[in-house]
């Protein structure tokens, strides 16, 4: 594993159950998702999972990904398209379903303070 992926991987774990894998980054390299899901050695539908929110990647897994992708790590966290209300709400709640009470607990004092 790269020093930047360990990097990446310890330096938030909020960050990681956060992640969601862009199909932009997919779609730019001109993959289905079968075929990226082939290349990374997963099933299709943990591929469908990880572009929703419903599943996250482990550490190894993102390196995999990076490197099938010719993408850094850092392309994960950027904001993507701009989403609709609705859609952002989803993504939220799928992450959150995810969290442990501390995680949550953190992300709802994260919250407060945008008040």
């Amino acid at each position: 594993m790269s020093d930047s992926t360990k990097v990446y991987c310890k330096y938030s774990l909020f960050l990681i159950h956060a992640f969601i894998i862009p199909k932009r980054i997919r779609k730019r390299n001109k993959l289905t998702q079968e075929q990226f899901a082939e290349l990374v050695n997963v099933a299709p539908r943990h591929i469908s999972f990880l572009e929703t929110g419903r599943s996250f990647p482990s550490c190894e897994l993102m390196e995999r990904i990076c490197n099938i992708l010719h993408a850094d790590i850092s392309e994960f966290f950027k904001a993507s398209e701009k989403l609709s209300r609705e859609e952002l709400l989803k993504k939220l709640e799928y992450t959150t379903n995810s969290l442990n009470d501390e995680q949550l607990n953190y992300l709802v004092k994260m919250a407060e303070e945008l008040y």
